[in-house]
């Protein structure tokens, strides 16, 4: 367990950075500290009238805080474009952007937010109440049961917020929590991950991992280290294995070297296994036009659980080799991408590990990108590929125009963003469902080398959904969030984002209830769309909305019945300045009495936020 923050050295690196920059400006004429001139030198081309829906006008950077602007220069989705800066010019132009200083890390923290005084329970695995990871189960279904949670649609209008969290000085809070036994564990912005009591929010232990934990916690038994485990990824694409009782690290392991890869989809734990997928930040790189484009290839790792050792490492597509020159003589390879955003799904009676893949990023396209990858657990090796959307390229390149000498022909960018799903149906049929960003979904037949049994359009899709962060499944009845918010296509379909309830054993839709509208004029960020994950109960389905709000449907109707604003500022048990925003990337978590949600998203023009929110049934 470590016993010195890393917020103390955060704040000194900061505070020594802000006095440093003020040296260099005086002794260093040279180096350019103007906030302005930079944002116009590295900036203008993709903010100032930008051609797609990802990338955030200048106005909307002024609601993000100095800090994650760094933050995202430094270690996050624009390090690429941060690359060209020196340190002090990222801090130069951070400030500039969000018309503030950087502020600096707290030291200290509330008394409600110490350590605890009790000791921690002990974990069991075996509880209904545990949500474990991030699908609550192998098969992703994102599903608690009347036996896990006493929250249903008659009672949930009694639900109130009893505390609340500040992620510090952020603008997303995008890390779901894992509950085991009332021990909530949680990763943050920071890399700070924090077992806490779900009552109180006291702190059991922490761990600083060097990087963003934005994957979920997965909790698994070791015997032969006698004791729970707690896996973690953050986004440098580092493994980390604790143990769950102390937050002592066991072992840490590189998944996979590459200079862009990225971990955001949450590892699974099966079988002594360690099951981890890996993403890239290469498709962001591309927009610089001195980036030799590309060469990440999506993968999935295989760890022992008890030693680390890697077990096998398997890329969805072979090496890319070089393709040619682009219009400005410099070298293009193929082929690449196909990043997998999401934690994979567990087949244990065909001992198949199932995985969704991104587009391409240069072609020629692979027959791998946007597709269903069927792995061996035990050798790594592919069993069969179901593709959705063949020939699909797509780089943040394209986003500055088509003639980017790094578009490769942009494709629609409809890559499966959320987890597949597995199960076997009232009918005796096992099927493999995967929802793309094109609105569409799949469901394949596991024993016929994934062969299509049917396809259902739910929307009309686009580069942010389409089907985006999760579905959850009930039985047969599986529930989709639609976002449609924009995109890159315009095919004329007309938009249908809400929550749509399918049939699986046919494809048909069931129901759909439109995304209510809840938006006010002039609201900056606020868009009514499904696009993160839907958590389901016996009778109850809850969705969250990019304007802040959760909404619980009837399972059986779609029909609303409870509505929370999500969009307010809190009084935090860590006395930090704490805000929701847009609801995005993670969904509720259920368990016992509580519903837990993180409330914030920046990103792609969104409401900011930095909120971990937790509710309980109001006692009687």
């Amino acid at each position: 367990m470590l016993k010195h923050s890393r917020r103390l050295l955060a704040s000194l690196f900061i505070g020594s950075l802000l006095v440093n920059a003020a040296l260099v400006a005086g002794v260093q004429a040279a180096e350019n500290l103007d906030g302005d001139s930079l944002y116009t030198q590295y900036c203008a081309m993709c903010h100032t009238a930008p051609q797609d829906d990802r990338t955030p006008p200048r106005d909307s950077l002024t609601t993000y805080t100095a800090n994650s602007i760094f933050r995202a220069l430094t270690e996050g989705i624009m390090q690429p474009q941060g690359a060209a800066l020196t340190a002090e010019q990222r801090i130069a132009l951070s400030e500039y952007l969000a018309g503030e200083p950087m502020r600096e890390e707290s030291t200290e923290m509330s008394v409600a937010s110490s350590r605890c005084e009790l000791p921690m329970p002990e974990f069991d695995l075996s509880l209904a109440s545990n949500w474990n990871g991030w699908g609550n189960g192998l098969s992703n279904p994102r599903h608690q049961a009347a036996t896990g949670t006493a929250i249903n649609a008659s009672n949930i209008d009694q639900l109130e917020l009893v505390w609340a969290y500040g992620l510090e000085n952020a603008s997303v809070a995008r890390a779901q929590p894992t509950i085991i036994n009332d021990v909530m564990i949680l990763g943050s912005t920071s890399g700070e991950v924090r077992a806490m009591n779900l009552e109180t929010g006291c702190d059991y232990w922490t761990y600083e991992a060097p990087r963003e934990v934005r994957a979920a916690v997965t909790i698994a038994f070791s015997s032969t280290h006698d004791t729970w485990l707690a896996v973690i990824a953050d986004v440098s694409n580092q493994l980390h294995v604790l143990d769950a009782r102390t937050g002592e690290l066991k072992w840490s392991a590189e998944v996979d070297p590459h200079p862009y890869a990225v971990s955001t989809g949450s590892p699974v734990v099966y079988d002594n296994k360690i099951f981890v997928p890996v993403s890239s930040a290469e498709v962001s790189a591309a927009g610089r036009p001195d980036h030799h484009c590309c060469t990440f290839r999506g993968n999935v790792a295989a760890f022992d659980l008890d030693t680390g050792i890697k077990l096998w490492h398997t890329y969805v597509m072979e090496e890319a080799t070089l393709a040619g020159e682009n219009s400005l003589g410099n070298p293009f390879y193929a082929p690449s991408g196909a990043p997998i955003w999401q934690a994979p799904s567990i087949d244990p009676e065909r001992r198949i590990v199932y995985a969704g893949t991104g587009q391409n990023y240069s072609r020629p396209a692979s027959n791998s990108s946007d597709s269903v990858i069927a792995f061996n657990m035990d050798s790594g090796d592919i069993e069969w590929i179901h593709q959705t959307t063949p020939d699909d390229a797509f780089t943040m390149a394209c986003a500055l125009g088509r003639e980017h000498p790094n578009c490769p022909d942009a494709g629609p960018d409809v890559d499966i963003g959320a987890p597949i799903v597995t199960t076997t149906l009232s009918n005796g049929q096992d099927i493999v469902v995967a929802g793309t960003k094109g609105a569409v979904l799949v469901g394949l037949d596991p024993d016929n080398n994934g062969e299509l049994l049917w396809s259902t359009r739910v929307g009309r899709g686009g580069a942010l959904g389409g089907i985006h962060w999760g579905m959850s499944f009930d039985g047969d009845v599986l529930y989709v969030p639609v976002s449609d918010r924009g995109g890159l296509n315009s095919n004329g379909i007309t938009p249908m984002p809400g929550l749509h309830a399918v049939d699986m054993k046919t494809g048909e839709v069931l129901w759909y209830a439109p995304a209510p509208e809840r938006c006010q004029e002039g609201q900056q960020g606020c868009m009514e769309a499904y696009s993160g994950p839907v958590t389901s109960s016996d009778d109850v389905v809850i969705a969250s909305s990019l304007n802040g709000h959760l909404f619980a449907h009837d399972a059986q109707t779609g029909e609303l019945v409870w509505e929370f604003n999500t969009v307010q500022d809190y009084q935090t048990i860590n006395n930090v300045e704490t805000r929701g925003g847009s609801i995005d990337a993670t969904g509720p978590v259920l368990s016992g009495e509580y519903m837990v949600v993180s409330s914030g998203y920046a990103t792609f023009s969104q409401m900011p936020g930095n909120a971990i929110l937790v509710f309980k049934l109001r006692s009687e």
